[in-house]
């Protein structure tokens, strides 16, 4: 199977518009996804997520993921969109509220501090895990193991 992954920008100007964008990688290969789509239909997700809850060195492994992601975003943003991370209007506003608050993780999880642990989709992990070495992940080994 291919596996293919892409990085979005965090931010799409669109309508007039800035639009955050707090996910950067998307899985592309249809059957990647259909493979990962099945697993989660299996209740992955479900265990996944306790799994992580109740292992507390699993827990603040994926807290620091999300924290970094965090860092990641505002390194880009002042890098690329310096408008937007120096602007002071509406949109600008926006993009940094959902893109620079410490809150908001991986893929827009918000809480990601609190437990249970949210999985939440594991395309979305694997995107992650497959897109950035900084972001090697167990959910997305599990994942590419099971297919």
């Amino acid at each position: 199977m291919k596996i293919e992954v892409v990085e979005n920008p965090i931010v799409v100007f669109e309508n007039g518009i800035y639009r955050p964008e707090p996910t950067r990688f998307w899985i592309l290969e249809p059957e990647l996804k259909k493979a990962v789509s099945k697993l989660e239909s299996e209740g992955y997700i479900k265990k996944l997520s306790e799994e992580i809850t109740k292992d507390e060195e699993l827990f603040n492994f994926f807290v620091s993921l999300h924290e970094k992601e965090v860092k990641k975003r505002e390194e880009i943003l002042k890098r690329d969109f310096p408008e937007i991370y120096h602007g002071q209007g509406k949109w600008d506003m926006v993009c940094k509220k959902v893109l620079l608050d410490k809150n908001i993780g991986i893929g827009g999880i918000r809480n990601f501090r609190t437990k249970p642990f949210k999985v939440r989709c594991l395309h979305l992990w694997t995107a992650y895990h497959l897109g950035d070495e900084e972001f090697k992940n167990p959910i997305g080994e599990f994942v590419l193991s099971k297919i």
